[in-house]
């Protein structure tokens, strides 16, 4: 659970610094410039030619979906010695893309599997158990237990990758929407995007976001908590979107 929590705070916070380029708050959080990291980055990755440069370009623009999200949080799994596979997964019954640690249909390991879910808006991991859609997701691609895969030159550089600075996003969202990043232009974009049906309000995937997990010691665990800083920010975005925006309608 540790190395979870671990790879889920890299990736949800540092990978992907703007968070989900299709989630509402995420979107008002930074001012419009989650959306265009996502766009920059599906424009690069398109013409990538190898594995290493498809990462490079996610890495690089630190922009995606959940898609995105899911595949990074298996490129760090791949990269660390593993005692349980790890299945990259997408739910049965909608078009959602996750991660999760151990075989959930062992039943040694069952509902104590971990979810590691990057793309929610509370970044926390919780167990197959305790998961809101009920479904069984299915299977994408799946990394058996094992140590890091080789380390070519190419990859090593591809995850060493920081993603391009706020300033840099901020010129390349004023090009895009014609607007500064801000309030101004994460309302237009939101609202654009509801009415095709394209943004979401996916705050968590558990039913129970108090849980509290135990080491094998006993002892309350690291990996219980949300970080502070980014809670407070993100509970003061719906803040701020529940009066700046109409009602979200059932998209």
């Amino acid at each position: 659970m540790q190395a979870a929590h671990d790879i889920l705070l890299k990736t949800g916070h540092e990978t992907f610094p703007d968070g989900p380029g299709n989630q509402e708050a995420a979107i008002w959080m930074s001012g419009g410039r989650s959306w265009t990291r996502m766009k920059m980055s599906r424009d690069l990755v398109g013409g990538a030619g190898s594995e290493a440069e498809e990462l490079k370009n996610v890495k690089l623009t630190g922009g995606g979906s959940c898609g995105e999200h899911r595949r990074m949080v298996g490129a760090e799994f791949q990269n660390i010695s593993r005692h349980l596979p790890v299945f990259q997964v997408k739910e049965s019954n909608e078009d959602h893309n996750f991660v999760i640690a151990g075989d959930w249909r062992d039943r040694t390991v069952g509902d104590k599997a971990v979810v590691v879910d990057a793309w929610q808006g509370l970044k926390k991991i919780y167990t197959y158990g305790e998961r809101t859609n009920p479904t069984e997701p299915i299977r994408l691609i799946t990394t058996p237990p094992g140590g890091p895969r080789p380390m070519t030159e190419e990859l090593a550089d591809a995850l060493s990758t920081t993603p391009f600075d706020d300033a840099k996003m901020n010129r390349f969202t004023k090009m895009r929407l014609r607007v500064a990043a801000g309030p101004e232009a994460a309302q237009r974009l939101i609202e654009g995007l509801r009415n095709n049906g394209s943004v979401w309000d996916g705050v968590t995937g558990t039913r129970n976001m108090y849980t509290t997990y135990k080491d094998p010691g006993g002892n309350k665990s690291a990996f219980n908590s949300v970080p502070s800083a980014y809670l407070n920010r993100y509970l003061q975005a719906r803040d701020e979107m529940q009066y700046a925006l109409p009602p979200r309608g059932d998209h």
